[in-house]
């Protein structure tokens, strides 16, 4: 029997949301402020260059508390994942509970092509941060 990748995410996805939501909340409310320090980027400090996950908790702290704007600004990776996870489970839900019984099998889905997107995201990001500084 051979496991297919798209069903092990899938199953990760069903359990981990609720985990990642809690974890927000608490981060929103109470983690980021009180652990700012900690969260400093060390090569931000050290090269005065973002590095490319900069903005990152910061992104998802506006993100718990309302502020999409301002999150898609500090990092968009954060709703870019938000997004990709609901398109990933979504076309995994239709297509094994509504589209299967039209047809004998599903073909896979691409998960690479999540991650490909995920990297161009980052990359395209950290580009402009750093050429923002230095314009």
């Amino acid at each position: 029997m051979k496991i297919r990748v798209d069903t092990v995410f899938y199953r990760i996805g069903q359990w981990i949301w609720i985990p990642l939501l809690l974890v927000g909340s608490w981060f929103a409310g109470y983690g980021y402020g009180n652990n700012y320090p900690i969260l400093e980027c060390v090569i931000l400090r050290i090269s005065g260059f973002p590095c490319p996950a900069c903005g990152g908790s910061r992104a998802v702290y506006y993100l718990f508390t309302g502020n999409i704007y301002k999150s898609l600004q500090n990092n968009p990776i954060v709703i870019y994942g938000i997004l990709a996870y609901m398109h990933f489970m979504g076309s995994y839900f239709f297509r094994h509970h509504f589209k299967e019984k039209e047809s004998a099998g599903t073909k896979e889905i691409q998960i690479s092509i999540y991650i490909y997107g995920a990297i161009a995201v980052l990359l395209i990001q950290w580009f402009v941060k750093i050429l923002r500084i230095l314009i």
